[in-house]
């Protein structure tokens, strides 16, 4: 009989035990996403926009111009998401890409895919990030569903950026290029296109594109001093960056910032209303 007792208290120490280091574990990257999607923060913010947006969005379109084409709430989601991921706001970038993916169509639950997938790089979670990646590119779109300019921007800003968070320039260079076709902004072709010949060690063909790019008047200043501490850095060290999302994050901010100010009347308006709504929501 005490035989017996002394055996079940060890059995039961030893299932405290396990669950002790089971539960005072690391959080693996799928457990930390649903945590995020299930706070407090996401659903307030999920239904505060679901319920807000439709309306600014009617208004907004009742008093267009008719030489503005008419705002999609669900590009209005992708764009809200946009501007938080790179505010740092990860629960309020994926309300806006689950948002988007519920009330879109074939094309843009493929953005919201490609979205999903950038925030999650920005918060560290490379390995969920690339499986929602792989997602999106089981369905690989090479040209955007629509012929709207905005629509079409937002595509090619997506696109291009979850291809450079995936570390494939190649194929960011690419959509970049329909980028610049849609809006006249070259500068993220052109640097896609120079970290893609240092990623393949091209290094003196890449060190001579950025330098070209640093003294490219049309290039945003903040991106030109960025520039120019990376040449540094890549001829002292060969090749050798700070950051591996350093390139993808400056792209984001840059992007957005110049948007915001672009002179093209369709997508600064539109650009400029979902930083309106941005700061209601």
């Amino acid at each position: 009989m005490y035989s017996s007792t002394i055996s079940q208290r060890r059995v039961w120490l030893f299932t405290l035990f396990v669950l002790f280091f089971a539960c005072s574990g690391k959080k693996t990257q799928r457990e930390l996403y649903e945590d995020t999607v299930s706070g407090l923060t996401y659903r307030t913010y999920k239904a505060t926009s679901g319920t807000t947006l439709g309306p600014a969005v009617k208004l907004y379109n009742n008093q267009r111009p008719d030489s503005l084409a008419p705002l999609d709430p669900a590009y209005a989601h992708l764009l809200l998401g946009y501007g938080w991921t790179v505010s740092a706001k990860p629960a309020m970038a994926f309300a806006e890409a689950d948002l988007a993916a519920a009330e879109g169509d074939a094309t843009v639950k493929y953005l919201a895919l490609s979205l999903r997938s950038i925030t999650m790089y920005e918060q560290g979670w490379d390995s969920l990030a690339r499986e929602e990646s792989q997602l999106a590119k089981k369905h690989l779109l090479l040209k955007p569903g629509s012929s709207v300019q905005y629509e079409a921007a937002v595509f090619y800003i997506l696109m291009g950026l979850s291809s450079a968070y995936d570390k494939d320039f190649a194929q960011s260079k690419f959509y970049w290029a329909g980028f610049a076709n849609e809006t006249a902004i070259h500068w993220p072709y052109k640097l896609t296109d120079a970290i893609d010949d240092l990623q393949n060690h091209r290094l003196q063909a890449g060190l001579i594109k950025l330098k070209a790019l640093s003294q490219d008047p049309d290039v945003p200043p903040a991106l030109q001093q960025a520039l120019g501490e990376q040449i540094t850095s890549i001829e002292a060290k060969a090749g050798d960056v700070n950051s591996r999302l350093f390139w993808p994050k400056l792209i984001s901010v840059v992007v957005l910032d110049q948007l915001k100010k672009s002179s093209n009347s369709q997508l600064g308006a539109v650009v400029r209303v979902v930083e309106n709504l941005r700061e209601k929501v």
